[in-house]
């Protein structure tokens, strides 16, 4: 019977001695550095004992101990204690030593009925999804299981201790606004205001009166005083999202104001000193505006000082059904309906559809979902069109017979997914080669090869 195995998280000096003396014992041990690590292993192996090295795992580590708690209710879970300090003693040590090994033996004791029961719980379950949510790590409002995110989560709390600006770089929809709440929550402003100007929805007049405010009789229509949202959001933060669609002209006052953090009202004399934190975004990368001569490099490295990138939905697609879950029933809490969840096929077209609208898409397609459901559950039928029509067919596996030899089967089945997975990333970028190239991590002439030898032509994808 194999031994279970010990997943020490966090690479602290501690958990090394740990490990030491695990191994010396014979047990099975993996260490991840961090807890975005340790979601990656344990995908890939259930552990008998879970041991978090808390001050050396990352800031995730109290969402990850409730997740394993959540998820893996059966598996012991251990807090290392720090004995290499002051008031520390390797009698500690020793008492998780001897934890984990009772730990292991329990889950050795308990191998066969936990067979029993997975079989038993098979003969129950039908294809409908659970009722439990589907849970994901929590940092303010933001969620999720990937590592991605957890290291997005992880670099908050640090540069949310600084007043140096930050930039959020990431696609329309993947969710900017929340990462620049979070960074004002978690900072020393966070009892100041926040305030989020939207500077590719205005004209330049009108994002000029937003920003720095304008007198009375300032222009047409201005009939009284108004503060701007630098001056409004004095002692806390501003957001500014979509700053790459800002005009020349706009961009120099707004670096004056950067540079002197003072402001003058359209219309006024006088200089208003401020005390802000800025926080940009945009969905465009800026380096390449710069190099293009729409955007000045001076404000450039104004406003990026730190930057963030936020990944595509696509890039997490571990994260949809705990989005969706999450969507799901804040709507039908608010709509008054009895929405459960989604069934198995619901949630598959979910997860397989690319998603180009991010997490605002998936939040407007369940919201309708919630609402057009005719059933306890969200099924297929309730999902959009679209989602059916843009989710493409699984690429077939090859024919093979006990005569063929496994390097030929092997060699036949990559080239079937390879040929599928050049056809897919053509088609997402409509046949330019470039971005296709890039996407797929092979240089022009290769990816041109490659295409000739599967019969894949650009023109077949061009739009």
């Amino acid at each position: 019977m194999t031994r279970p195995t010990v997943l020490l998280v966090g690479k602290g000096a501690t958990s090394s001695k740990l490990r030491a003396q695990l191994k010396q014992r014979g047990h099975r041990v993996r260490v991840a550095p961090d807890c975005g690590a340790a979601l990656e292993t344990l995908r890939d192996e259930r552990p008998g004992v879970v041991v978090l090295d808390v001050a050396h795992a990352g800031f995730a580590a109290p969402s990850f101990r409730d997740m394993v708690r959540g998820e893996l209710p059966g598996v012991p879970l251990l807090d290392l204690p720090l004995v290499d300090g002051p008031d520390g003693s390797a009698g500690d040590l020793a008492l998780v030593v001897a934890q984990v090994e009772q730990a292991v033996e329990r889950e050795l004791a308990a191998e066969d009925a936990a067979v029993l029961a997975e079989g038993a719980a098979a003969r129950v379950l039908d294809d409908e999804a659970a009722d439990a949510p589907i849970t994901g790590y929590q940092f303010e409002d933001l969620t999720s299981s990937t590592p991605k995110m957890l290291e997005l989560f992880d670099l908050i709390p640090r540069i949310a201790r600084t007043d140096s600006p930050v930039l959020v770089h990431g696609e329309t929809g993947t969710g900017k606004e929340l990462v620049a709440s979070a960074i004002h929550r978690q900072s020393r402003r966070r009892e100041g205001p926040f305030f989020t100007v939207n500077c590719g929805a205005l004209t330049e007049s009108l994002l000029e009166s937003e920003l720095f405010g304008h007198e009375k009789g300032a222009f047409t229509g201005a009939y009284r005083r108004k503060e701007g949202c630098f001056e409004l959001s004095h002692r806390g933060t501003l957001f500014l999202d979509e700053l790459g669609a800002i005009s020349p002209a706009m961009q120099v006052k707004l670096l004056r104001v950067l540079e002197r953090m003072e402001v003058r009202r359209v219309g006024g004399a006088d200089l208003v000193k401020v005390d802000v934190r800025i926080v940009a975004a945009t969905n465009a990368r800026l380096e390449d505006a710069v190099a293009a001569g729409t955007f000045r490099e001076d404000l450039y490295y104004r406003v990026n000082v730190v930057q963030l990138t936020v990944p595509p939905l696509r890039e997490r697609v571990d994260d949809v059904p705990i989005l969706a879950d999450i969507f799901c029933r804040k709507v039908a809490e608010k709509q008054g309906r009895a929405i459960a969840g989604f069934d198995r096929g619901a949630l598959r077209l979910l997860t397989d559809y690319p998603w180009p609208g991010n997490v605002r898409e998936l939040q407007n397609v369940v919201e309708r979902a919630v609402i057009l459901a005719a059933g306890p559950r969200i099924g297929e039928r309730d999902l959009p069109d679209r989602l059916r029509r843009a989710v493409p067919k699984k690429a077939t596996v090859p024919s093979f017979d006990a005569d063929d030899t496994l390097d030929a089967v092997l060699s036949r089945l990559n080239t079937s997914v390879e040929r599928e997975y050049l056809r897919r990333v053509l088609k997402r970028y409509a046949g330019h080669l470039g971005k296709t190239a890039e996407h797929a991590g092979l240089n022009r002439r290769t990816l041109y090869n490659k295409m000739q030898a599967y019969g894949l032509r650009r023109e077949d994808f061009r739009g």
